[in-house]
């Protein structure tokens, strides 16, 4: 299976649709997506390595409508609602709106697209982010689930380790590292 942030990269779909939505070149959003999709990760990593409460996030990586939205994001992008559950999700992700225009800021300097359009792509690909985390992680927590006695903080680990391994063999994992400890310090 191709590693987490393919998923997201590498769907031509998933640049298009946002693309169409906002009004945008699709190359330009598929720079941008480029750049977001590492950071959101590392996003949810960040979160469920965290002392902070991560099961509003877990949640959400449980919810099957966020795979189903991956699966056809045309559809997703549409949703009256995205804006709103993207919002929920980056709260999760970022932890404030003031990270949120952080990493619109970062994203802008890394682009040079303005940073009110990547502030309308986060919420659009935040949901994205999460159904990816779904497909991959679907095998384990239905795994992890059938055990008797779960232990506590052991789905945060199963995850982490997902994100960790993904194995997509490319130095994007670091880049993503780079940039959380630039936009988040």
């Amino acid at each position: 299976m191709a590693g987490l942030i393919d998923m997201i990269i590498n769907n031509p779909e998933i640049a298009g649709s946002i693309a169409n939505q906002i009004g945008i070149d699709v190359g330009d959003a598929g720079s941008i997506i480029g750049k977001l999709a590492p950071i959101l990760m590392g996003s949810a990593k960040k979160n469920l390595q965290s002392d902070r409460d991560s099961g509003d996030l877990l949640k959400q990586i449980s919810n099957n409508q966020f795979s189903e939205m991956l699966d056809k994001p045309e559809e997703a992008v549409k949703r009256d609602d995205l804006t709103n559950i993207g919002n929920d999700i980056l709260g999760q992700l970022t932890g404030s709106k003031e990270n949120s225009r952080n990493v619109a800021k970062h994203v802008e300097q890394e682009t040079g697209m303005s940073a009110d359009i990547i502030k309308k792509m986060l919420p659009m690909l935040a949901p994205l982010v999460i159904g990816a985390l779904t497909k991959k992680a679907a095998p384990s927590i239905n795994e992890y689930q059938k055990q008797p006695q779960a232990q506590s903080g052991g789905l945060e680990s199963i995850l982490t380790g997902l994100i960790d391994q993904d194995h997509d063999g490319s130095m994007i994992d670091d880049v993503m590292g780079m940039a959380m400890k630039h936009i988040f310090s």
